[in-house]
C-alpha cells in the first residue's frame, strides 16, 4: 500500500483501534461490494454502481481511467447506518471497503491490475477504484503532492507478476 504521510499519520490510529476491520462493514456496503462485475467499452465496473449512472459513457471522459474512477466511487458516509460516522471510524470504514475491494478483485480478475484508491480530507472518505493502464493514472505519483487530503493506494498485481 502507497500513502501519502497525512494518511500514515491517520492509518496507524485505525489500526491501533481496528477500525478498519471487513467484518464490520454495514449491509448495504456488503451487498454493494458483493454486486456483480460488468465490463463496458474496455473498463470493469461494480454493477450496483454503474446502475446508478446508466447514461454516462466513455466519450464523456477524457480516458478509460477517468471513466472508471467516476463510476466507481463510493462515498463512505452513504453508507452509515448509525445516522453518520467520526472521522476516524469513517477512515476505518474506507480502508477496511478498499482492503476488501482489493481483495476481491486479485481473487476474480486475477489477470488484471488495479488500483483501490481511497481519499480522506476529515470530513469525507471515499473509495474508488481503476484498472492500471499504460499512459493513465487517476493520481499523480507523488502523493505528497496532495497535501489537505489523506490518501491510500491499494495494488493488485496480476498472478503472473507475482510468479
Amino acid at each position: 500500500m502507497k500513502t501519502n504521510q497525512r494518511m500514515e499519520a491517520l492509518y496507524q490510529q485505525v489500526r491501533q483501534d481496528n477500525l478498519d476491520d471487513p467484518k464490520a462493514l454495514s449491509q448495504k456496503l456488503q451487498a454493494l461490494l458483493e454486486s456483480p462485475f460488468v465490463e463496458e467499452e474496455g473498463c470493469l465496473f461494480l454493477a450496483q454502481l454503474k446502475a446508478r449512472v446508466p447514461t454516462v459513457k466513455l466519450a464523456d471522459f477524457k480516458n478509460r481511467t477517468a471513466f472508471e474512477c467516476y463510476v466507481n466511487h463510493i462515498h463512505v458516509e452513504d453508507y452509515s447506518e448509525n445516522g453518520g460516522f467520526l472521522p476516524l471510524p469513517m477512515l476505518g470504514y474506507g480502508m477496511a471497503v478498499a482492503q476488501a475491494l482489493r481483495d476481491r478483485l486479485t481473487r476474480e480478475k486475477p489477470e488484471k491490475h488495479f488500483h483501490v484508491i481511497v481519499n480522506f480530507d476529515g470530513d469525507h472518505c471515499d473509495v474508488r477504484f481503476h484498472s492500471v493502464r499504460v499512459d493513465e493514472e487517476w493520481l499523480g505519483p507523488d502523493l505528497e503532492e496532495y497535501p489537505q487530503e489523506a490518501l491510500a493506494v491499494l495494488d493488485t498485481m496480476p498472478m503472473r507478476e507475482q510468479i
